[in-house]
């Protein structure tokens, strides 16, 4: 009974001595070069969901907003609607803020995805942490363009965690 007891308190000591501690993380995924007509395979909920999915799983609390469409990229990144999700993010207390414009070109009458830039904000100074263009609708499946999305978030994590 005894050895139990010690045992039980040491774990617990050991719990309450090493704190957790989840950085927030907020992902918006934009579709550029789309209008509102234009009908979309599933590509920036996929691209959503990888990078939703690797944040999670590298213990970080992850929210998200809809996935916004916008005919073309606007002049700055964080203006407009895109501000307004930036700013709920910053009210629901998210430490990083995940912008993905997600670009179509129209080929053959379907729209087909091109690139992803993927740039990384702290939002508590507004700051520019990373940004990187991926390339999209390359894989040759959904699985697989799933798994591009999961290693663009993994380079993503490696610059939060150097912070």
């Amino acid at each position: 009974m005894d050895y139990k007891r010690l045992v039980g308190t040491a774990v617990l000591f050991l719990v309450l001595v090493f704190p957790a501690r989840a950085s927030m993380v907020s992902v918006l995924v934009v579709e550029t070069g789309l209008s509102e007509e234009i009908s979309t395979e599933q590509y920036g909920s996929l691209w959503e969901g990888g990078l939703m999915e690797t944040f999670f799983n590298a213990g970080h609390i992850v929210t998200n907003s809809p996935i916004m469409r916008m005919e073309k990229k606007p002049a700055q990144d964080l203006a407009g609607l895109v501000k307004n999700d930036f700013d709920d993010a910053i009210l629901g207390g998210a430490e990083y803020f995940i912008l993905g414009f997600l670009n179509y070109q129209i080929s053959g009458g379907r729209p087909v995805p091109v690139e992803i830039a993927i740039k990384l904000y702290k939002t508590d100074t507004r700051e520019l942490l990373f940004e990187q263009n991926f390339p999209a609708g390359t894989g040759r499946n959904l699985n697989e363009e799933y798994q591009l999305a999961q290693n663009a978030a993994q380079l993503i994590i490696v610059n939060i965690k150097d912070r």
